[in-house]
């Protein structure tokens, strides 16, 4: 059990006192945060008052994150970003979490590298459980707090999986991209969208000839 795996460390000074809490953290609600690795110092953390850290990376990716307090948790999600990665096993009982510290008051910060994938992943996971949100709402919610996520496919394809688990639907579609030739989540549409066009003025130009 995860739950298990939650330890309280020491935390220690770091990062600069000027730190600025926006830079490269985006804030999901009032109790939730998401960022990079590179952005989770203790400065900004304390200014947050972040009493609950989830570090989504291997252990030879980040050592552990620093943490503001002595009494602060912090679990680490030991899942790579890749397509064979199994993320969809914690997504229950990471929303639990969340929702526990949520209820208790206190404020999580969840991580990964880059904040891109799969801390972005957990999080969506949590808005579906909790908030009750679609996969396509919950999406489109951190995409207007954090616009750079990007879950790789094989998660998207978790969450879909997550959906039909909890509402026995699903709104987020896998289409066909033929610059890419290859599937894509329909949510990632107009990030390809440009580049479908590219591709089909190119096939144009070339049957002309």
């Amino acid at each position: 059990m995860l739950v298990k795996e939650i330890a309280v460390r020491k935390g220690g000074l770091f990062g600069s006192p000027r730190f600025s809490p926006i830079s490269g953290v985006s804030k999901l609600l009032k109790n939730l945060y998401l960022c990079g690795g590179s952005a989770a110092s203790v400065a900004m953390m304390q200014q947050l008052g972040v009493t609950f850290v989830i570090n989504a990376t291997t252990v030879t990716e980040l050592t552990d994150t620093p943490l503001p307090a002595e009494d602060t948790r912090y679990l680490r999600i030991p899942v790579k970003d890749n397509r064979e990665a199994n993320l969809e096993r914690y997504f229950h009982e990471v929303a639990d979490l969340i929702e526990e510290e949520s209820k208790a008051g206190g404020v999580v910060l969840v991580h990964c590298v880059a904040g891109i994938s799969r801390s972005a992943s957990l999080c969506l996971a949590y808005l579906m459980k909790y908030h009750r949100m679609s996969l396509k709402d919950a999406y489109n919610h951190i995409k207007d707090k954090r616009p750079q996520i990007r879950p790789n496919v094989s998660f998207v394809k978790q969450l879909m999986d997550y959906e039909q688990k909890l509402y026995g639907t699903r709104t987020v579609s896998m289409v066909y991209c033929h610059a890419l030739d290859q599937e894509l989540p329909d949510i990632y549409e107009p990030e390809f969208r440009t580049m479908e066009m590219l591709y089909q003025k190119f096939r144009r130009n070339i049957a002309r000839r």
